[in-house]
């Protein structure tokens, strides 16, 4: 059964079909007189087919059967709209619901002829109403879904839902017709990959840009929908943040947990404000090589090798130098034992006070750090906490090494037996550059690569020959040394060290707090060397 509503203006012409589609048992009609009326009956009759009269005032009529149309849409129906006229003996149809497509009716045969084009065009009306159907229930689903979705072609993004603008912050309108690659940041690999599996499901980690420029990380499934374009398709975004903060606390803890088992003998010793030993555990005992209780009642200067502290007027300020609320330690000192041999001990310090805020005394926990090279000689080992340092930067571990050890060196012996001081950027070398400014002629510019490498011993010697020169090195992050004596130019107000650091230190930890290097600075007096991240000290070592 077709539900047809016809419009009946009285005319011959809708006599005519109205005679014709009373006579068909298949048809439930039901007849009004303008327009106007089927506005109202449509809401009630819900008909598949709209049959209207053409008339001589066709600019009304458009206006009335747009608003028929735009009612019947409200109502969430979608019938055929068919324009009907009478010219030498044929009834004229003209299907307006998808395109202007002209029927004729030969008046002989009609019932049958009429019978045929109706349920075309019922067909029409009911295939274009389920789809309309589908496409609405599939667009609540992509709006109220809580994941962010993309459509991309040709690498711009042509449709977004409402929750990639509450995770990003960026209006809708601002999204749309934007290249997906300002907005998501993708590793270079997973660019090859895009390429290589051009209609496979991809899944990758990658990261958001928010309105701020700021990266949030995410996992992307991008369905290809088989475009022949690298990226095209729809992109669902799974926010990471949270994955990514529960990853980083794990990583910390596996940090933490790495350091209790390798460091699992504890040196605990307290020393009194004059730096008098006045207890050392018998792991402290053991690792200098005392007997039982002998250490007590010496000062602390007797575990630093001859020479080296000669400076210091009472070592026990060695130990509250610096002063960090996390448990790591960040004093590492070269040591010597009773047998004179050397060893490098991790240091963690806090102060004892009176109510009346007076040192009373300095509890010290440490850590041997000392192992073997393959010359069978002592060192301070890295293993342990340089991983946690170099998280999150492009510095290898042995290029780390090497900056070190040659900091080390420059911090005992100066050059010529004078004490010099210097500094070290390593890392986000692009980033230091563009922030500081060259205060001499830069004696590595048009060198080689390899000759440039920090980690072969002839650079290194040459490095304390360029020490001398103000400003800062400036090394990549696999051991290239870019340039020497580079002022930083960025303000250090917001900069809190420990007293006694100058301007080197300072600047040195700013431009740490804003790019993703390193900062190695040697001191001139005392030849500590002082390592930054994130404009503050991570270790100090003397």
């Amino acid at each position: 059964m077709v539900k047809i509503l016809l419009v009946h203006n009285g005319g011959v012409a809708s006599s005519c079909l109205k005679k014709y589609l009373s006579g068909l048992l298949q048809v439930d009609l039901t007849e009004v007189r303008t327009i106007q009326d089927g506005v109202k009956r449509s809401q009630i009759f819900l008909p598949e087919i709209i049959c209207i009269p053409l008339s001589a005032d066709t600019d009304s009529d458009i206006h009335e059967i747009m608003e028929l149309q735009h009612q019947c849409h409200i109502n969430g129906f979608y019938p055929g709209f068919l324009l009907y006229t009478l010219h030498e003996n044929h009834l004229f149809f003209l299907d307006i619901t998808h395109e202007s497509i002209s029927i004729p009716i030969n008046l002989v045969n009609t019932g049958h002829q009429l019978l045929s084009s109706l349920r075309q065009i019922s067909g029409r009306s009911k295939v274009e109403r389920s789809l309309r159907d589908d496409y609405e229930r599939q667009n609540q689903i992509v709006t109220k879904m809580p994941l962010s979705c993309l459509q991309v072609e040709d690498g711009i993004i042509s449709r977004s839902n409402p929750f990639f603008s509450t995770l990003t912050g960026i209006d809708p309108s601002d999204i749309i017709r934007t290249p997906v690659q300002s907005l998501v940041s993708l590793d270079p690999s997973h660019e090859e990959e895009l390429t290589k599996n051009l209609h496979q499901v991809m899944c990758i980690e990658a990261a958001i840009r928010d309105k701020n420029a700021d990266l949030l990380p995410c996992r992307i499934t991008i369905d290809p929908v088989d475009s022949d374009k690298p990226g095209d398709g729809i992109w669902f975004i799974e926010d990471r943040r949270e994955y990514a903060a529960i990853n980083a606390v794990l990583r910390e803890t596996e940090y933490e947990c790495k350091e209790q088992l390798y460091l699992s003998e504890t040196l605990v010793m307290k020393l009194q404000p004059d730096g008098t030993i006045s207890f050392a555990n018998p792991a402290t005992i053991r690792c200098f090589g005392y007997d039982p209780d002998t250490l007590a009642g010496l000062n602390v200067n007797i575990l630093f090798p001859p020479g080296s502290i000669q400076d210091v007027t009472n070592p026990s300020e060695l130990f509250l130098e610096v002063s960090d609320e996390s448990s790591s330690a960040i004093h590492i000192f070269e040591h010597c034992k009773k047998s004179g041999e050397r060893l490098w001990i991790a240091w963690t310090s806090r102060g004892l006070y009176t109510r009346e805020s007076e040192l009373s005394g300095i509890i010290c926990i440490g850590t041997d750090m000392t192992e073997q090279a393959s010359t069978g000689e002592e060192r301070m080992s890295t293993r342990v906490w340089r991983d946690r340092i170099l998280q999150s930067t492009d510095i290898s571990p042995e290029i780390f090494d090497a900056i070190l050890q040659a900091c080390i060196e420059i911090g005992r012996e100066g050059r010529e037996g004078k004490a010099i001081g210097t500094s070290f950027l390593v890392g986000d070398a692009d980033e230091v550059l563009k922030r500081s400014r060259q205060l001499i002629l830069n004696p590595f510019s048009g060198h080689p690569p390899e000759m440039r490498t920090v980690s072969l011993p002839d650079v290194r010697e040459m490095l304390k020959e360029y020490a001398l020169l103000d400003g800062a090195f400036v090394v990549t992050g696999d051991g290239i040394l870019e340039s020497a004596g580079r002022y930083i130019t960025l303000d250090t107000s917001s900069i809190s060290l420990p007293k006694g650091m100058g301007t080197r230190h300072s600047s040195v930890a700013a431009l740490t707090g804003v790019t993703k290097s390193i900062g190695f600075v040697v001191s001139e007096s005392g030849g500590k060397v002082s390592i930054m991240k994130q404009g503050k000290i991570v270790k100090v070592i003397a």
